[in-house]
């Protein structure tokens, strides 16, 4: 049996964790993951000129604390990731519209197709296996798991890398969270890693659609 989960408590304070985003920061964000989602690396002026904004204003918004922690940036200065979607190849596969982009973690494919409002596949592997995962996600829930038995391994808010800084605790959340194909193998995993769980598909997009709600809408 899975455990059972309060989604809104475990959403709630998963939240409160985190620094509440301005206006602005959503702005650029959501800018940001538009145009990663067309499949090539994101140029500042770019950005600056969908938003209307000035380059600087663009830099001035990455240095804040809150979108920094969530973008790489390669050595021409060209965005490549941001907020769990990768134009750079990674292990977890995420097809959108015909092109085929990536994730940083199993979670971030969940909730990412509430953000670009798009249908997503995704081909996710299994920790210490070469099984893979295939999940079709749509904005309003998940369409399609395969096995049907795949379930998921997640952080606990309560977790200790939580308790100091919660933005870098985040760069290291997909450490902790994978798809698996059965509840027994899961399991298995998070017992020798103190501090997760193990919850349904549908769990995890519903817990992204929390965080996509409070955190990317205003």
């Amino acid at each position: 049996m899975l455990r059972s989960v309060n989604l809104k408590s475990l959403g709630s304070e998963l939240l409160t964790r985190l620094p509440t985003m301005t206006e602005e920061e959503r702005r650029l964000g959501l800018e940001i993951y538009r145009q990663l989602a067309r499949g090539e690396p994101v140029l500042k002026p770019k950005l600056a000129g969908a938003l209307q904004i000035s380059d600087q204003a663009v830099d001035d918004l990455l240095g804040h604390s809150n979108l920094k922690s969530l973008t790489y940036i390669d050595h021409d200065g060209q965005i490549i990731g941001f907020g769990g979607l990768a134009v750079r190849e990674m292990p977890h596969r995420f097809k959108v519209d015909g092109r085929t982009l990536y994730t940083w973690c199993a979670w971030d494919s969940l909730f990412i197709p509430v953000i670009l409002d798009q249908e997503g596949d995704v081909e996710s592997p299994v920790p210490g296996s070469t099984a893979r995962v295939r999940v079709r996600v749509a904005p309003d829930g998940v369409k399609d798991v395969r096995p049907r038995s795949a379930v998921m391994s997640f952080l606990l808010p309560t977790a200790q890398t939580f308790q100091g800084d919660a933005l870098k605790a985040m760069a290291s959340f997909c450490h902790y969270i994978f798809f698996f194909p059965d509840h027994d193998t899961a399991s298995a995993w998070t017992t020798t890693h103190p501090d997760t769980t193990v919850i349904s598909v549908s769990d995890g997009f519903e817990l992204g659609r929390l965080l996509v709600g409070a955190r990317w809408h205003s």
